[in-house]
């Protein structure tokens, strides 16, 4: 009896890891991904499984897919979003009419037209903007994003807020529920509930639903739409950037945020509502929760240049990781030149191949990351990637004027990636990102002239020095390299 009751810790362990494992299997996830699960599951008793509970799976549930698709296509027709596309050919390239094909097949988003892009890098001018916007709305707001931080600058957009719904505006602010804890845990909540905004927590994270999803998804997107007019995007969070994480010793945030009017706010708008309505009501949503909604009328013309651009969601409630199959389509076909600024660069095997590819066959590749990020761990990763890349010849540049939060990918003088999306596994498959991709020349040089501007306050690696930093830090970088697929 007593060898069989010995037995018995472990017979449950490997039921546990069995299961796990063939259900790891039919999800088909890339080799080195599945091994390292493997690995953990039958490598370390219990905690293995649990970890697989409660970080394995990266998808939001078959439900939640579906009923984002059925609502991104119902506000498509209500918004008659098709009418206003543009061709598909806009770009005059048929590399990038392919790319535009591609998106309209997973996101469902045609090419719309944006009318004369706005870029803002300085957090006071742009919350002034916002301010004035939201001041001037007479139906409608959505605001969504990752980090609300309700200290600073910040409180003059909330009381903007407030100060609309008092007005007989529908207001409504979906943030996340990890990231905007401090906004959460201060008095504004409840001081814009009583103004009457709608206020919904996204993505709760909490111990019960770690049994449902994973614990660690995140709503990682920055939207803020006026009246189906006018609409915000970029990688700016709602945090004032000179009181935002101070003690981490990194500098102040650096970003950068498009204001852009036009039908492709329409896109934007279906985006925020459908995050909406899935955070607050779930997966049953009925005819009445609709009706509820501000969408009698469409985003009007307007006035101004119009710039060709295309909405691109992406993340665990998606079918397909269309965003990364974007990026390293693009890196592929990149003839000239290419531009990459991300705080958070940790390439997987098929985008440094992409680059290294693209080095080595002439194109200018040079990569822009914050000389020192909020985690240490994300630094030593992402190293571990510079020693190759600095080999094929690709240009590391280091910037020291802060924290460069800017989230964008150039190719060649057309095509613009700009959004939310960091290069790392996280941003490819974890997060709620959403990134616009701009077919554009005009507002392409715009963007290499800004990000041009993070040059002066850089400093480009040099091979031979990179190889002579300390012998640990090369082995923490190769540790966390191996445990990349899983982070």
């Amino acid at each position: 009896m007593i060898p069989l009751l010995s037995s018995i810790p472990f017979i449950v362990h490997f039921s546990l890891s069995v299961l796990a494992a063939v259900r790891l299997l039919y999800r088909k996830l890339e080799v080195n991904t599945t091994l390292a699960w493997l690995f953990l599951l039958f490598g370390l008793p219990v905690v293995g499984v649990v970890l697989y509970v409660l970080f394995g799976d990266h998808r939001l549930g078959q439900r939640r897919m579906k009923m984002g698709e059925r609502l991104r296509s119902f506000f498509m027709q209500v918004f008659n979003v098709q009418e206003a596309s543009l061709p598909p050919n806009v770009a005059g390239t048929p590399r990038y009419e392919a790319l535009s094909r591609s998106i309209l097949a997973d996101s469902g988003f045609p090419v719309l037209a944006g009318l004369s892009p706005q870029f803002f890098t300085d957090a006071g001018e742009l919350y002034a903007v916002m301010q004035a916007d939201i001041d001037a709305a007479q139906e409608s707001i959505c605001l969504e994003f990752y980090i609300l931080d309700p200290a600073g600058q910040v409180a003059n957009v909330l009381a903007a807020v407030e100060r609309a719904a008092q007005r007989g505006v529908d207001c409504k602010i979906l943030a996340d529920d990890f990231g905007s804890k401090p906004f959460f845990r201060s008095h504004w909540p409840k001081r814009l509930r009583k103004a009457g905004v709608q206020i919904v927590r996204s993505l709760r994270v909490n111990l019960f639903s770690s049994f449902f999803r994973r614990s660690d998804l995140r709503n990682h997107r920055k939207i803020l739409v006026c009246d189906q007019r006018v609409g915000y995007v970029g990688s700016y969070n709602l945090a004032d950037p000179k009181l935002f994480k101070a003690n981490r010793g990194v500098g102040q945030w650096v970003d950068m945020m498009m204001r852009v009017e036009g039908p492709v706010v329409d896109a934007l708008t279906s985006v925020c509502l459908s995050d909406y309505l899935l955070d607050n009501v779930g997966y049953q949503i009925s005819r009445a929760d609709l009706n509820a909604l501000p969408i009698a009328r469409c985003a009007e013309a307007g006035e101004g240049i119009p710039v060709s651009m295309q909405v691109l969601p992406s993340g665990p409630e998606m079918r397909n990781s269309t965003i990364y199959e974007v990026l390293v389509s693009t890196i592929f076909s990149a003839q000239k030149r290419l531009r990459i600024v991300s705080p958070y660069f940790i390439p997987d095997p098929a985008v440094q191949l992409a680059l290294v590819s693209a080095a080595k066959r002439g194109v200018e590749v040079e990569i822009i990351v914050p000389e020192r990020l909020d985690s240490r761990l994300a630094q030593f990763a992402s190293q571990s990637s510079y020693r190759e890349l600095l080999r094929a010849g690709v240009r590391l540049i280091r910037y020291r004027g802060g924290l460069l939060h800017t989230k964008l990918v150039l190719v060649d003088d057309e095509l613009s990636l700009f959004g939310t999306v960091n290069i790392d596994m996280r941003s490819f498959f974890l997060n709620l990102e959403l990134t616009m991709v701009i077919y554009d020349a005009a507002t392409s040089a715009t963007l290499w002239e800004h990000s041009g501007s993070y040059l002066p306050d850089s400093v480009p690696l040099d091979a031979e020095s990179w190889a002579k930093r300390p012998e640990w830090h090369q082995f923490l970088e190769n540790i966390l390299r191996l445990a990349s697929p899983i982070l």
